[in-house]
């Protein structure tokens, strides 16, 4: 990975009326976003040169609302991670072709692929999380919960099993309950009570999931990543170079995970065990000139629809200054 390369995204606007033209459009994407009642999907426009940094180019900046993920966490029941003005996320909850949109998405989903991640560069919007219930059309914004007897907010909402764990604003980790009601009950706020044995820890970075565990999850504070279940007991834990700073997202495929931080992009071989997984080598950091700038975000894409190559091996990743690559 020692060269670089400008890949064009190709713009598609979704139709009102569904077809499985727009799940396999849907399912190649980049971006998904939202304006003014209409969807719009970006794609590569031609393949990422593999062994190459590709820096995209043409990504939507206009959006009112941009998808981050979507998950499903039960049966027609997801979790979307969201970024734009809470008014607007509202309003486009409310569309009827936003449930369609989701019907369409789900339709690609597999035992191996249970959810769709996009980037974002709404640089400055707030993130948002809802749950919702495609056959009630309904949906709840969860990142107010009730805290103390407080109405807070919480930020790098994760699910896990059926409990909501988030980070305050004191990046204090707090966890709840999900239960039907609150999808009936719009305004109602979710109880949550604080991890008290986590935040033993300090300052909590990020929170992220494990993808074959319904309850542990992981904890990243400057350089190491915590493993935790949801009774509080730590199982393992991970340390990258004194040098990282902050660790601000962990993902996984089978074989590896890829951490975003503050000296750039790092990978660590894995093991998955059950309800776990293993550190089976030491941390490694993606060595390119390019690539030891800030990064917020970084994902492994192994689905031929998205990358237009077979086999599909790649990682997305998205800097502190909003700039998207594939390498």
């Amino acid at each position: 990975m020692n060269q670089t390369n400008s890949l064009k995204v190709h713009t598609r606007p979704l139709p009102a009326e569904w077809t499985p033209a727009e799940s396999a459009e849907v399912a190649r994407a980049l971006l998904l976003c939202y304006r003014s009642g209409q969807f719009t999907c970006q794609t590569f426009f031609t393949q990422p040169l593999t062994g190459q940094i590709n820096w995209l180019e043409g990504l939507k900046r206009e959006a009112d609302v941009y998808f981050r993920e979507i998950t499903a966490i039960g049966i027609d029941l997801f979790h979307l991670r969201l970024v734009g003005k809470e008014d607007d996320i509202k309003k486009m909850c409310r569309e009827p072709g936003f449930y369609r949109l989701l019907r369409g998405i789900d339709a690609t989903l597999t035992e191996e692929t249970r959810s769709r991640w996009y980037v974002d560069i709404a640089s400055g919007k707030e993130h948002w999380d809802a749950i919702v219930d495609v056959p009630r059309k309904a949906f709840y914004l969860a990142n107010y919960v009730n805290l103390r007897k407080t109405r807070t907010r919480l930020d790098n909402l994760i699910i896990v099993g059926d409990r909501v764990l988030g980070l305050t604003a004191k990046r204090e980790v707090v966890i709840g309950k999900l239960t039907p009601d609150i999808i009936e009950r719009e305004n109602i706020l979710l109880d949550a009570e604080p991890m008290e044995p986590v935040n033993k820890l300090g300052k909590i970075d990020t929170l992220a999931r494990v993808p074959n565990s319904d309850d542990v999850f992981l904890v990243a504070v400057q350089n190491r990543v915590y493993h935790f279940d949801l009774w509080g007991s730590m199982t393992s834990f991970e340390e990258l170079p004194e040098t990282v700073k902050q660790i601000n997202s962990v993902e996984f495929n089978r074989v590896r995970s890829v951490l975003a931080t503050t000296e750039g992009l790092f990978e660590v071989d894995i093991q998955e065990m059950p309800n776990m997984v293993r550190a089976t080598g030491l941390p490694r950091q993606i060595m390119h000139t390019q690539l030891r700038e800030g990064f917020k975000v970084a994902r492994y894409v192994e689905d031929p629809r998205v990358l237009g190559i077979f086999p599909a091996m790649a990682i997305v990743a998205k800097t502190k200054n909003e700039k998207v690559c594939v390498c």
